[in-house]
């Protein structure tokens, strides 16, 4: 199954949650493979370096380098000098030493020789002794290393999980953080003012005098008019304007900010086993100088601009729309006048026959019963920000937790006693014993 090996930090940071080496060396044990049985033409990359064997009459030198070989392995090369009398020995045995980067071979066992063909006569002089043989038995007392003051802890096993909490902003209740505005549907109805205007008047009269007219034709011209259509129209409108638009203030976001970007995923190649986290926190949104907007409220006390809220129409006359059937009546089209007038123009207060009331100003104006209203789309908005969080904490599992050995302590190695066995004892050479060979055919 996939194995956790190493966590890699934003940082760029790796660490270690399994001791690899420690591991490879408990589950390796120890193993014996034979690079060449003597039965086949040796293969010299299975053979260690230098090592040289002889097939059928062919030398072949080993290639295999000691920093590949596998750990804890004693590799067999089968021994030319072995022979049909030590079945139980018929191999050369070697291992890799030294350090990491400087490995070499050696040789740490052989076998017999095979002394046939060399010693062909033995002559023994002089007395024997009794010895142990080679089927002596030894007993060997308990002689396990103890260690004191070691110590050890709980760490985290290769199966323990990380779990990362939502890093989403969350945020607090807006109660108390938002308010009425009017939406971007809202429809306004506006009532008509009544406006009245009361104008100064005054009567102005003329009188002529001295004038002598003739007459110099004639002509029909209208009299007047029968039956003449009329309609109402408003004489005087009236206004409330003395309200202002009620105003509040909302939040301006000039950065809505970023989400979390938080990634785990597996290493490829060497880094099969390193779980490599990385990403970023959240960025909480920037909020900016906050921006003044209307309530969709009226008071005589708001801070907006000022606003009609009532519209009042005042008195109404009727007007001519339609002239009707005219009457005419023959007239004088010119006059000759044969002495000029002098004409005099006098302002009066009162009227009388002659005078023509005109306006000499405007003596006073009103404006009453308009009204603004606003319906359809009242919208709640946000006023101002609660308090946010993010959720950064990183959970470490429970479910493989192991002890490991923190500190070894020191060891004693209990006293060790052999004791002999007297099931095998033979009769061997002493010290003054001599021992004459002769070698060849002689």
């Amino acid at each position: 199954m996939p194995e956790i090996s190493k966590v890699q930090l934003p940082s760029g940071g790796i660490y270690d949650i399994k001791d690899a080496t420690a591991r490879e060396m408990i589950s390796g044990g120890v193993s014996f493979i034979i690079a060449w049985n003597g039965t086949s033409t040796p293969v010299p990359g299975n053979i260690p370096a230098g090592v040289k064997v002889v097939y059928n009459g062919t030398t072949y030198t080993g290639t295999m380098s000691a920093a590949s070989a596998e750990v804890g392995a004693f590799y067999l090369v089968r021994s030319s000098t072995s022979t049909s009398e030590g079945p139980l020995d018929v191999y050369d045995e070697y291992v890799p030493i030294g350090p990491s980067g400087s490995k070499s071979w050696e040789k740490i066992g052989d076998t017999q020789l095979d002394l046939s063909d060399v010693v062909t006569n033995v002559s023994l002089n002089k007395q024997t002794d009794v010895v142990l043989g080679e089927s002596t038995t030894f007993t060997n007392s308990t002689s396990a290393v103890t260690f004191s003051g070691g110590t050890n802890d709980v760490a985290l096993g290769e199966n323990t999980t990380f779990a990362l909490t939502s890093g989403a902003v969350t945020h607090g209740s807006l109660s108390g953080h938002t308010d009425t505005v009017l939406g971007t549907g809202t429809t306004f109805s506006v009532t008509d003012p009544t406006i009245t205007v009361t104008p100064a008047q005054t009567y102005l009269g003329a009188s002529a005098s001295g004038t002598a007219v003739g007459a110099d034709g004639t002509a029909t011209v209208v009299t007047g008019y029968a039956s003449p259509t009329t309609d109402t129209f408003v004489k005087s409108v009236s206004a409330e304007t003395n309200k202002n638009l009620v105003t509040t203030t909302v939040p301006n976001v000039t950065d809505p900010g970023s989400a979390s970007t938080w990634t785990f995923t597996m290493g490829t190649g060497d880094a099969a086993e390193t779980l490599i986290i990385g990403g970023a926190n959240s960025v909480a949104p920037q909020m900016g100088t906050a921006i003044t907007v209307a309530t969709g409220s009226t008071s005589t006390t708001g801070t907006g601009d000022a606003v009609v809220t009532g519209v009042t129409i005042g008195s109404s006359a009727a007007a001519i729309t339609g002239l009707g059937t005219a009457s005419t009546e023959t007239v004088l089209t010119g006059v000759k006048v044969t002495a000029q007038p002098t004409i005099s123009l006098s302002s009066n207060a009162s009227t009388a026959t002659g005078r023509v009331q005109v306006a000499t100003g405007i003596s006073s104006a009103s404006a009453s019963g308009g009204a603004v209203s606003a319906s359809g789309d009242n919208v709640t908005a946000i006023v101002s920000m609660p308090t946010s969080t993010v959720g950064t904490d990183i959970t470490v599992g429970t479910n493989d937790k192991v002890t490991a050995i923190t500190n070894i302590g020191t060891g004693t190695a209990a006293a060790q006693t052999i004791t002999v066995g007297t099931n095998d004892k033979v009769t061997s050479l002493t010290n003054d014993t001599s021992l004459i060979v002769t070698k060849g055919n002689n």
